[in-house]
């Protein structure tokens, strides 16, 4: 009875004009999971920050998924571009790769040199089994967890600015 869904198609359908989804990756760009995150928001009764509240980093040709598999010419001509929306309260994480092993990262980091598959990886390192994201702007004990698979890694650096701890968990990584 307590669960609260988060009803988005309607949103994304009212917003589809927009560059909601990359055209060489199969995954939403990070316009998509902002009005995603207004819904939650809206849902849990707090206030998103606009997208203006945000500096942004910008990663761009990316060439994504489909293209790797199809290496199609006409992607290959019409790049994608990756906007990320750098949280306010902290860039800053750790993360845990499937081995155990832990690293110091950025909520958004600079890809910038990493090649022109690379840019989706901007947002929290990619796929991790285990993702924590202390904010030290919030001192309230509030947390998160968000149970994700790949689109939720531009949705995540949204939540930061509301949670003390975001912790982050990507199933098919964790066992």
């Amino acid at each position: 009875d307590g669960v609260r869904p988060v009803t988005t198609i309607e949103t994304l359908r009212e917003h589809n004009d927009e560059y909601l989804y990359f055209r060489t990756d199969h995954h939403w760009t990070q316009l998509g999971a902002y009005y995603v995150y207004q819904n939650f928001c809206q849902e849990k009764g707090i206030e998103p920050h606009q997208l203006s509240d945000f500096s942004t980093m910008t990663f761009s040709p990316f060439l994504g998924t489909f293209y790797t598999s199809l290496k199609n010419g006409d992607m290959a001509a019409n790049p994608d571009t990756v906007e990320a929306y750098v949280p306010m309260g902290t860039n800053d994480m750790v993360f845990w790769d499937t081995d155990g092993t832990e690293y110091q990262w950025k909520v958004i980091n600079d890809v910038s040199t990493w090649g022109e598959n690379s840019g989706y990886y901007c947002y929290i390192g990619g796929d991790k089994p285990l993702s924590i994201i202390e904010n030290p702007q919030i001192t309230d004990g509030s947390s998160c967890l968000v149970l994700k698979e790949s689109y939720g890694n531009c949705f995540v650096p949204f939540l930061v600015d509301h949670y003390e701890t975001v912790y982050v968990i990507d199933f098919r990584y964790a066992n």
